[in-house]
């Protein structure tokens, strides 16, 4: 595309801001991350264990998080010499555990376990630059990544043995083989969920930044151009700027939260992830993923079912209780072959909700109350009410609106094709 002759449309500004958004999501991730004290690439961070009954001091910093498994964490950093070496345990068998490895635009590159490397699925492996010819040591499986940075994230179920859990946690190891050349992240602008980014995405420094990593998505070249001829239309022009600002705030951010509740088939008021075994060149929902659950994993590992609207199509709010029933016969458990979980978040942030009980979370292992029939029925409400299994409670937060992610890992093929939903949050009374 050549430089553009009038105003960008607010269709263009949509696209290329999307496609924008969705870098700048991570890069703000990867500046929170190295911003710790005491955190540096090639480390592993193990996040702690957090369980119903415990704090959400000790909970993953990042958004979305799963407290079913124990995290770690680290951004990687190699270059032509210098790759990276990771170390994974033996896993015992029944235990789900993964090594998720994606790039800088938060595209999945690689899980490492026994259903992916069935020849290698522990032991040491070479993280290297792609094209790159370094020296690797003995013992080692080369795996490639696209740029010289690349996020991962090693996850362990918790099961019914926390202390086993956490072992092998620490069984996954991280370190640089040298010392290799990393560019420190970008200092971006403050924004936040609830204020995105407005026209300086589309100005340096920060744009040269963002799309300096190599991109798998098929469109990158088109959405690149576009990108570059309205940043050279609008320029150091004041009122150009301000041109882009408007249309930013006046078409790309509605048009953006409007495929956040609406992306895929929604049934119920849910909306899942089955049909995304990776981004590929869904741009939009690779933005709305780095948005609501920043690090989402491909559907062959796990399936996200996410909540927007109660059985009305009315946004869920801490103001009103609402019980969801699970039929005996389409309990989560009989559609994964490892787990389920079921956890409130607030929103737009998706952090956990703080609440004096400590509870954040429900799913497999817990001892749940089934109803006479065998049914499963699960309360909402921002106080438990009367006559309410506490087991079966998610606290919600008062007054404001509250979204919950249903997550189903190793699901079964109802899932992935579509056959089985979650069932509606009914509002009661």
């Amino acid at each position: 595309m050549g430089a553009l002759s009038s105003s960008p449309t607010g269709e263009q500004v949509a696209e290329a801001g999307v496609y924008l958004l969705g870098r700048y999501l991570v890069m703000r991730q990867e500046g929170i991350d190295l911003a710790e004290a005491g955190i540096d690439v090639n480390v592993l961070k193990h996040n702690p264990a957090v369980v119903v009954g415990s704090s959400a001091e000790t909970a993953p910093t990042f958004v979305n998080p799963n407290l079913d498994v124990v995290y770690s964490e680290a951004w990687i950093a190699v270059d032509e010499q210098t790759p990276a070496i990771l170390e994974v345990p033996v896993v015992p068998a029944g235990r789900y555990s993964t090594a998720q490895i994606v790039d800088e635009w938060a595209e999945i590159v690689h899980n490492i376990n026994e259903r992916n490397f069935p020849d290698h699925p522990n032991g040491r492996f070479a993280i290297c630059l792609a094209g790159s010819s370094p020296e690797i040591p003995d013992g080692c499986l080369r795996i490639d990544i696209p740029s010289s940075k690349a996020k991962i994230l090693t996850r362990v179920q918790i099961g019914d043995d926390v202390d086993a859990a956490v072992e092998l946690q620490h069984g996954f190891t991280l370190a640089s083989t040298g010392t290799p050349t990393v560019v420190p992240p970008a200092a971006l602008p403050e924004f936040d969920n609830a204020h995105l980014p407005g026209a300086w995405m589309f100005a340096d420094p920060y744009l040269t930044a963002a799309l300096a990593p190599a991109d798998s998505c098929g469109r990158a070249d088109e959405l690149h151009a576009l990108v570059h001829a309205i940043a050279a239309y609008v320029g150091d022009e004041s009122s150009r700027v301000a041109e882009l600002d408007e249309l930013i705030r006046s078409a790309a951010i509605p048009a953006f939260m409007d495929f956040v509740v609406h992306f895929g088939n929604v049934t119920n008021g849910w909306s899942s992830t089955a049909a995304y075994p990776k981004f590929g060149d869904d741009y939009w929902f690779r933005a709305t993923a780095n948005f609501g659950g920043i690090w989402w994993n491909s559907s062959k590992e796990a399936v996200y079912e996410l909540l927007h609207v109660d059985a009305n199509g009315t946004p869920t709010t801490g103001d009103t209780v609402y019980r969801m029933t699970f039929s005996a016969d389409a309990l989560p458990s009989t559609v994964v072959d490892a787990f389920w979980s079921l956890t409130v978040y607030g929103k737009p942030d998706y952090l956990l909700v703080p609440n004096a009980a400590g509870r954040f979370t429900v799913g497999s292992g817990q001892p749940l109350e089934l109803d006479a029939d065998g049914s499963l029925t699960l309360t909402f409400a921002a106080e438990l009410p009367g006559g309410t299994p506490e087991r079966n409670w998610l606290p919600t937060p008062a007054g404001k609106p509250f979204t919950a992610d249903l997550r189903l890992y190793l699901p079964r093929d109802a899932v992935r094709s579509g056959d089985w939903t979650p069932p509606p949050l009914v509002p009661i009374g």
